[in-house]
């Protein structure tokens, strides 16, 4: 048998190299993703707690303290301002990052600093709380807010899976009907 550039021998150690750097490929391309994924989500669930903590202020305002005004309004304004810087660093970097996910956050904000921003005048307005029975407010309307909460969280679902959005929007729609 004459021994050729293609022998078996050759051909297989070529096949393998082939298969290992496919292999190769394929495993980076899926930890990227891995990497990029955790790290949207991560970014994503801190752009809802932005929300959250402006959500949360009209009762920090209600419940400041009454023997240190001019330090508790100096206090609070000071974190309204790290939640406002918050909201619009989340607003552009999901600008950047998806436009779906963008919209659902953009109409979130929309309507909480229109809610809670509301609720925080009036708790501006309201003398500090004296007791432990100050302590219980009435409802504050915030959730109204639910709705749009809950449409953020479901285009970052969206975001973060593999399959495409139509055919999780499919499958949505087949297990409601089916419900």
């Amino acid at each position: 048998m004459v021994d050729t550039w293609f022998s078996s021998t050759v051909l297989t150690a070529a096949i393998g190299g082939a298969a290992s750097l496919f292999a190769l490929a394929v495993n980076a391309i899926i930890s990227n993703r891995q990497s990029r994924i955790a790290r949207q989500r991560h970014e994503f669930s801190k752009a809802f707690a932005a929300c959250v903590a402006y959500e949360e202020s009209p009762y920090i305002i209600r419940r400041r303290r009454g023997d240190d005004l001019q330090g508790e309004r100096v206090r609070i304004s000071s974190e309204l301002s790290a939640i406002q810087r918050e909201l619009a660093y989340y607003s552009a970097w999901l600008a950047m990052e998806s436009k779906d996910v963008s919209i659902a956050y953009e109409n979130l904000v929309s309507l909480l600093r229109e809610v809670a921003g509301t609720r925080m005048h009036e708790a501006w307005l309201t003398p500090p709380i004296e007791s432990d029975s100050g302590m219980n407010m009435p409802d504050l309307g915030l959730s109204t807010l639910k709705p749009l909460k809950v449409a953020y969280l479901s285009e970052v679902e969206y975001h973060l899976s593999i399959l495409p959005r139509f055919i999780q929007r499919s499958i949505k729609c087949v297990g409601k009907k089916g419900v």
